[in-house]
């Protein structure tokens, strides 16, 4: 299985037995610039040296932070070798996904910071030579802040967003600042004015989602470890399930605002889009300044729960207009009565919990008017009842209901379906709310299914999706950008850096 980290794998033990060193500066110089050039020269046979450096970065294919803070921990890898892998990557693929407003010219300088500090054995911090991507509404000193826009309109920022600041505290290398939709502003697609739309990760005529659905599509297409987005309305979840990512929406006010560009005060958030939720939980103990979320997750936290299945965003109802059956897609409702399946073999009690007011309450709290605050309490006020009633620690609903969107050769984008549930709670009343991939649609799109509780249960969320993904994961890596190294495949990565810090071969 994908989440049994069968990442890409390989075998170094000729290496060992050789008695050779692990070449891990092998693809150091791979990548200087954003562009990938034939040689010409005459091929000559691989040394075991090269050989063994080539099954290093087959290995690092789907990699997630807890194996590759060992490999750098234990010198299998480089900063500077890791970086150099994903930079590969963007150059050859991100011409057809368009992920990036911006590429950092100062990813080598960072790179061998980091290497210098792992060498000296000063080296600290949960992502420690780790790349990841942000998206280009958050500053980061000496590059420009696009938000979207084009760069005549942008400015250099002097200064670091404080979840910017975060991440280099942790000692996380930043390759660049994703595309995202111009000012936020668009939950349907990422089409900025600086570098235009960009395109999902499963099928390049599909839509991403947005706003920040190029740090999704760079975060599943392996182009860095990790990113950062923001959530307005459903601009960090839904782009993660159409993605096949993970993605959590903490509760409001729980990570800073400082040198973000905002949308809406009232709602807007940081957060992270991953690959794993190990890797979510990693990334907010992160972004809020010194959680240890990944310490304390719970692979059977599903057993003798009640999760309760929202009625009103599970399906077709006539409370609100165009949620008809017809509306509807068929392969995501299979998806997430399969998914409601996988849970209750976790261990989970699901019974149908019902909120006929909820497309009145979120609309009252979306007006501009005085009294937007007092609605929002009595939403909360209302929504907790429901888990009293209902003796419920969490609710469960697709994160959107439509067919998958398509961006390219559509004459009408904006006239096609589009039914998210994304806008109705979590931003509306600043509660907590993670989405997790259940499938992927024949279009060429993830599926995601939202979880979401009460304010500051970020911990519980993602004990759940993590005992949900450790027995149910349904990611699929996208095929059309392959693996660079995957005919180098031998072992996990895993198991060699077991190998290695054993020093025998089992």
């Amino acid at each position: 299985m994908l989440q049994m980290r069968k990442i890409a794998v390989l075998c170094l033990s000729l290496c060992l037995s050789l008695g050779l060193s692990v070449p891990v500066n092998a693809t150091e110089n791979a990548m200087s610039e954003n562009t990938v050039t034939e040689s010409t020269a005459p091929v000559t046979p691989e040394t075991p040296e090269e050989r063994a450096g080539k099954e290093l970065m087959a290995s690092l294919w789907e990699a997630d932070i807890e194996i590759l803070r060992k490999a750098l921990d234990t010198g299998l890898l480089t900063s500077k070798a890791l970086t150099a892998y994903y930079m590969e990557r963007i150059a050859a693929y991100n011409s057809i996904y368009n992920c990036f407003i911006t590429i950092c010219d100062n990813v080598w300088e960072e790179a061998d910071k980091r290497d210098a500090q792992l060498a000296a054995g000063t080296a600290k911090g949960k992502l420690f030579g780790i790349p990841v991507v942000i998206k280009d509404n958050m500053e980061y000193a000496g590059y420009y802040t696009t938000n979207g826009y084009s760069f005549s309109k942008a400015k250099v920022s002097d200064s670091n967003a404080a979840v910017v600041q975060y991440l280099l505290e942790e000692g996380a290398v930043i390759i660049g600042k994703t595309n995202m939709s111009t000012q936020a502003q668009d939950a349907r697609r990422s089409r900025s004015g600086a570098v235009g739309d960009t395109y999902n990760a499963y099928n390049p005529d599909m839509s991403p989602g947005g706003s920040s659905g190029g740090s999704a599509v760079a975060t599943a297409l392996n182009f860095a470890t990790a990113s950062l987005g923001t959530d307005t309305n459903s601009s960090l979840r839904y782009p993660a399930a159409l993605n096949s990512c993970v993605s959590l929406r903490p509760t409001l006010g729980l990570v800073e605002k400082d040198g973000l560009v905002i949308l809406n005060s009232r709602r807007d958030t940081a957060g992270a889009i991953t690959r794993t939720v190990k890797d979510q939980a990693i990334m907010l103990s992160v972004i809020t300044g010194g959680g240890n979320y990944e310490e304390n997750l719970d692979a059977d936290a599903l057993e003798r729960v009640r999760i309760g299945v929202l009625k009103e965003l599970s399906g077709a109802t006539a409370l609100k207009s165009g949620r008809t059956a017809n509306n509807i897609d068929s392969e995501v409702m299979l998806s997430f009565q399969q998914a409601l399946w996988d849970l209750q073999m976790c261990g989970a009690e699901i019974v149908e919990v019902s909120m006929p007011d909820i497309f009145k309450l979120s609309a009252k709290c979306a007006e501009n008017i005085s009294g937007w605050q007092a609605a929002k309490e009595t939403y909360y006020e209302k929504y907790q009842q429901m888990f009293l009633e209902n003796d419920i620690s969490a609710v469960v609903f697709p994160t959107y209901l439509n067919s998958p969107l398509y961006v390219k050769n559509v004459s009408n984008f904006y006239g096609q379906t589009y039914i998210t549930n994304c806008n109705l709670l979590s931003s509306v009343i600043g509660v907590p709310e993670i989405s997790v991939p259940i499938g992927v649609h024949s279009r060429g799109a993830g599926i995601g299914m939202e979880i979401a509780s009460l304010k500051n249960t970020e911990q519980l969320l993602l004990n759940y999706a993590y005992s949900y993904t450790e027995k149910f994961d349904y990611r699929q890596i996208p095929t059309l950008a392959p693996d660079i190294y995957e005919d180098y495949y031998v072992r996990n990565l895993g198991d060699y850096i077991s190998l290695v810090e054993t020093g025998s071969e089992d």
